[in-house]
């Protein structure tokens, strides 16, 4: 399924909304998206683990109070952005491990890995829970651009 096929399928079964601030979100691109997920981290260091989100509009956008989820999500793998601009066109990194945020840089604060060398799902939600882009990967190498 592509990208354009599970935003439309997430759509039509009302689990996805269209993010609108400042101007209409393209159906098939969301406003702020998954681009990649490096998940073959080297040996112990969780910070070579690590997600990727773009805003992918005009506009400067924050995303504070939205959770990047590992899912299921029932195995509560979930990460909360605190005060986070995404400047438009620019990306955010979530390292797995700890650190201090800065621009453009977010630590989980895990001990333990978040992405599934195997395969998993990331699923990326605002601060109302709608779905806002989803990024699968079947695993087999070390990094899945989404």
């Amino acid at each position: 399924m592509n990208r354009r096929t599970a935003v439309i399928a997430l759509a039509v079964a009302g689990l996805a909304s269209p993010v609108v601030a400042g101007g209409a979100a393209d159906a098939t691109t969301p406003p702020i998206r998954i681009v990649k997920i490096h998940y073959g981290q080297s040996g112990t260091n969780l910070d070579t683990e690590y997600i990727v989100v773009k805003n992918t509009t005009s506009k400067d956008r924050f995303i504070s109070g939205w959770k990047m989820v590992s899912a299921p999500s029932t195995d509560n793998q979930y990460y909360v952005f605190p005060s986070t601009l995404v400047r438009h066109g620019q990306t955010v990194t979530l390292y797995t491990g700890k650190g201090t945020n800065v621009a453009g840089k977010r630590y989980w604060g895990s001990t333990t890995p978040r992405w599934d060398n195997a395969g998993d799902k990331a699923i990326l939600r605002n601060k109302a829970g709608s779905v806002v882009d989803v990024c699968q990967y079947a695993g087999g190498g070390t990094v899945a651009y989404c």
